[in-house]
């Protein structure tokens, strides 16, 4: 007989990586993501200004309503990387579906944020998400629908180990900036980004998409092109904000 039911999940397919090799792995994606993170530093405009003094408040602004739009634009790719990682491996589904369901609303922390400085809803709703922010949402669909949904975790993973690494030094910079009161939303983000740990949470999720070698080769390039991405977000928001300033 023929079963023309396939790509449900049936299957419980175990991780290629055992424990002791789960944790070599890793070790060697953080190490690359640290080089990475250096050459950010180097070569990306203003890659450090939300760490250091006289944060530009056009800047901030616009940061803080690209993150919203962002989330809410995220919101339809991850329920798709979902759908598509359920096909494969529901223990990876769960895990995954867990992670999403503390992030799901996380728009509202960064609008709260953006309120507090003095944009107002209406502004948000009527800014249009940099061309950046809707290529690095087209290309997680992009995978998500005609490569891998491991790339779309691999977006979430560099986003929460590199949170984990530098975003408290950045919170505390903002809040002697701006005051407590004006930072509330990203304080609980990170709070709950790192009470959770989901940068050890993402790294589970990883570790139970990977059943060959070619997956940690396509998951190193996946770092690669998100970190592209993410590259050119700083360098539009920088020209739109202060390099459109300073031009003036």
């Amino acid at each position: 007989m023929m079963n023309r039911v396939n790509h449900i999940g049936f299957d419980h397919p175990k991780s290629f990586l055992d424990s002791e090799e789960s944790l070599e792995v890793k070790n060697k994606i953080d190490t690359y993501i640290d080089k990475k993170m250096a050459e950010w530093d180097e070569k990306v405009v203003h890659a450090k200004h939300l760490y250091e003094p006289g944060v530009d408040t056009a800047y901030y602004k616009r940061h803080m309503i690209e993150h919203v739009w962002r989330i809410r634009m995220s919101r339809t790719v991850q329920a798709k990387a979902l759908h598509q990682i359920a096909k494969i491996s529901p223990e990876a589904a769960q895990l995954y579906a867990r992670y999403q369901d503390e992030e799901m609303l996380h728009d509202i922390l960064f609008k709260n944020d953006a309120l507090a400085i003095g944009v107002t809803e209406e502004e948000i709703k009527s800014t249009e998400p940099m061309f950046s922010t809707r290529l690095l949402t087209g290309f997680k669909y992009f995978i998500v629908e005609h490569e891998n949904p491991l790339g779309a975790v691999a977006y979430s993973y560099l986003v929460e180990y590199v949170t984990a690494k530098i975003t408290p030094d950045q919170v505390n910079n903002l809040q002697s900036e701006l005051g407590s009161e004006k930072i509330k939303g990203q304080v609980a983000h990170i709070n709950t980004d790192l009470s959770h740990d989901h940068s050890g949470d993402m790294w589970e999720i990883v570790k139970a998409l990977i059943f060959c070698e070619e997956d940690i080769d396509s998951f190193m390039k996946y770092i690669d092109e998100i970190q592209d991405l993410l590259a050119m977000y700083y360098t539009e928001l920088y020209e739109k904000t202060v390099g459109l300033n300073k031009a003036a």
